[in-house]
């Protein structure tokens, strides 16, 4: 009789093993052809599942018990020392190469992998794993290690616990069905409300694992299958890793219903033991890449998201490949002289209690050497807002810093004033004997501000009298930026409240950008200021997908009705709109049918108030994370500067021109107030521009209040009286 495949070491599985941390890794390096090779990290999971579980019916059958500490203390040896060495190396490289800014958000998420909670940091984030458009974290791929061990938490006294109530492996198994089918129906419904959490979150992956298992529970039967159907299973399983790993990209839902793809594919390839796919697998060249899977896979983004922040575009794919050899190279490395001799120990193999006590201490002593390193960081010597430059005479040299500002002198907003949250980083402390808002920072006369343009093109060195831009808008940490489930507004009320005058801030985060400039104006000019405006929620009307998914997004259409019954029923003299540009969203529409969309909600807008309607020109979009590179850049600014037919082309402002005009509604252009002729600056006055790739910072957007608040009223919309 042949034996349980369960219970002895199937080259096959560690070979699969390598195919899995493969298709991760070339997703990572962007080898287009595995557009979707995340689902790598589904198979890692259902093999997880299969073995871990394997290994506890084994023993209770030798044993008649499953000891829960010695199950722990080999999850500790296998995975703590080599997951520990991956963050502190990365750590070190980090505090050498990185800048102040990039190195807390590095030793806050070094935190997080060490904890086994990055999945909660990268939710808490709201970050898009697949699409993120600020820079990724170095420790991101860690939020599959930490759904792992979240369930492995509890999934030996579970087992454990079917045991002690007499339950067989076939009655454990059927037992599971139901936390499977549980899982997978929330992976379904909650992918499509809420991708992130489904994406991170141990409920909607626990089904995964739970398919490995259920397979470890009728192991003993899978090699009385008849040996031509184990090569259909071989075939088909390889086939439902392949595909979804070619066919699926950053836009596709996920994990959804198409993770059961990968899933099952691992299952049939597993279930397909002696097969000719399994053959494959028991290749030297998989085999090798499953040995060192667990190291590849911990070293090999950190590697690539460093190169990834100097790289350009000539040799970027290059240089990834070579941070994932080099990865590979480390993994071997660590493989040898970690892992192996940590779990051969003998001393905690005979007391698995000390080995757990070895592990919470090691991660106590972690814990305690990362919040020590983040006390003792360096930290930019910038102030989040800085004196106003009102011309642009008294500039230096453009090669050369601005007059140093004694730091006592600096303004900032007054600590009543304070928006609730704001960039990592970035702190403002207020200054004593300063009051109210930032002051206006820019200079009055247009001409002197495309001298200050002119002279932001030209900087290599940051200015020492220069600031980050400001706080995040205050509507970010009040919940009127509302987030993709929400549907209604609060009344968001800013400005003057009491006011009879009343305008209207209606769009996406882009449109939140210019919140401070228009709150600032409310206040001071008697304007009643609500503000309506949703993550992603782009103005067109035109059905659209969720941005990085394929599903409508219709809270963001249900939203927009609700705004438009609002407008319908209130009073107001203007309503301001703005919106990302979309020619970066031809993945969704073709830009006619954007453009086609425009006209719709700006004709819309009109036809529902007698206000006036205002479109505000969108602005330049970086491919990189202009605060990063400028912490990044600090003496090569030039680094960071955008060319102007990349991140602004001109077509696109007249298509929101003739969009406006076809619409009968007031267009105010906003490129030539932050470009020069050839490249968008990235330091203007003594501001930086944009706190990220795309978004405006708040103080900048305050600097532009003259000449928005003139280019309108040449356009017959009076907002506020001349400034003395």
């Amino acid at each position: 009789m042949k034996s349980d495949p369960a219970y002895r070491f199937r080259t096959d599985i560690e070979g699969l093993r390598g195919l899995a941390v493969l298709l991760v890794v070339l997703f990572h390096i962007e080898v287009s052809v595995f557009s979707g090779g995340y689902v790598g990290v589904d198979v890692f999971f259902v093999i997880s599942g299969y073995l871990i579980t394997s290994l506890m019916f084994r023993e209770f059958q030798d044993t008649g018990q499953i000891d829960v500490a010695a199950f722990f203390s080999r999850r500790i040896r296998r995975l703590l020392p080599a997951s520990f060495f991956t963050v502190f190396g990365t750590v070190l490289i980090g505090w050498i190469v990185l800048s102040p800014l990039a190195l807390e958000e590095l030793l806050q998420d070094a935190f997080a992998a060490t904890t086994y909670s990055a999945n909660f940091r990268l939710l808490g984030q709201s970050t898009d794993y697949l699409r993120s458009q600020s820079s990724p974290s170095v420790f991101q791929h860690y939020w599959s290690l930490a759904v792992e061990e979240q369930f492995y938490l509890l999934w030996p006294f579970l087992i454990a616990g079917l045991f002690k109530l007499r339950f067989t492996r076939q009655m454990v198994g059927v037992s599971l069905l139901a936390l499977i089918f549980g899982s997978f129906w929330l992976s379904v419904n909650v992918s499509g409300q809420n991708q992130p959490w489904a994406f991170f979150m141990l409920p909607t992956r626990a089904w995964e694992m739970g398919v490995g298992a259920v397979l470890a529970c009728f192991g003993n039967r899978v090699i009385k299958v008849d040996e031509k159907i184990r090569h259909i299973f071989g075939f088909l399983g390889l086939l439902g890793i392949i595909a979804p790993a070619v066919m699926f990209n950053e836009f596709t839902l996920y994990p959804s219903w198409r993770a059961a793809f990968p899933v099952a594919g691992t299952f049939m390839i597993i279930a397909s033991v002696g097969s000719g796919i399994t053959g494959l697998f028991n290749s030297y060249f998989f085999t090798k890449l499953g040995k060192y899977s667990y190291s590849w896979y911990l070293w090999h983004w950190p590697l690539i998201a460093f190169v990834r922040k100097w790289s350009d575009e000539k040799y970027g794919f290059l240089l990834r490949v070579c941070a994932a050899v080099t990865a590979f190279v480390v993994a071997v490395i660590s493989a040898r002289f970690i892992e192996a001799p940590f779990k051969k120990l003998i001393f905690f193999v005979k007391s698995p209690k000390k080995a757990i006590l070895f592990g919470a201490s090691l991660t106590c002593l972690s814990v305690a050497v990362l919040f020590l390193a983040f006390q003792i960081r360096p930290r930019l010597n910038i102030p989040i807002s800085s004196p106003p430059v009102q011309s642009s005479d008294s500039l230096p040299s453009a090669k050369s810093p601005f007059p140093e500002a004694s730091k006592d002198s600096l303004p900032v907003r007054s600590s009543t004033t304070l928006p609730q949250f704001s960039s990592p980083a970035i702190t403002a402390a207020p200054v004593e004997g300063s009051e109210g808002r930032v002051p206006f920072i820019g200079s009055t006369d247009l001409e002197s501000h495309y001298e200050l343009i002119a002279k932001g093109a030209e900087l290599e060195i940051f200015p020492l009298a220069a600031d980050f831009g400001g706080l995040d808008p205050r509507i970010y940490g009040s919940g009127c930026h509302l987030g993709v489930e929400k549907t209604k507004s609060p009344p968001c009320v800013y400005g003057d409240e009491s006011a009879n005058r009343t305008m209207v801030l209606f769009g996406d985060s882009h449109a939140a950008s210019w919140f401070p400039l228009f709150d600032l104006i409310g206040e001071e000019d008697g304007w009643r200021l609500s503000s309506r405006t949703k993550t992603s929620c782009f103005i067109e009307d035109i059905e659209f997908s969720l941005s990085g998914t394929d599903r409508q997004y219709s809270e963001c259409m249900e939203w927009k009705e609700w705004v438009y019954a609002e407008l319908s029923e209130s009073s107001v003299d203007l309503i301001l709109v703005a919106t990302l540009r979309k020619d970066v969203q031809e993945e969704f529409l073709s830009p006619k049918e954007w453009e086609q969309g425009l006209i719709a909600t700006l004709a819309k807008l009109q036809s529902l108030n007698s206000g006036d309607v205002v479109l505000l020109g969108s602005t330049p979009l970086f491919e990189e994370h202009v605060r990063e590179c400028v912490a990044s850049n600090l003496e090569n600014l030039d680094r960071c500067h955008g060319e102007r037919e990349k991140v602004a082309p001109f077509e696109y402002a007249q298509m929101e021109q003739h969009a406006a005009d076809e619409a009968g509604v007031v267009y105010v252009p906003t490129i030539d107030l932050i470009c020069a002729e050839s490249l968008c600056p990235v330091v203007i006055g003594n501001n930086v521009v944009f706190r990220d790739t795309g978004h405006l910072t708040s103080d900048f957007v305050i600097s532009l209040r003259e000449f928005i608040t003139a280019d309108l009223s040449s356009k017959g919309i009076e907002l506020s009286e001349e400034i003395e």
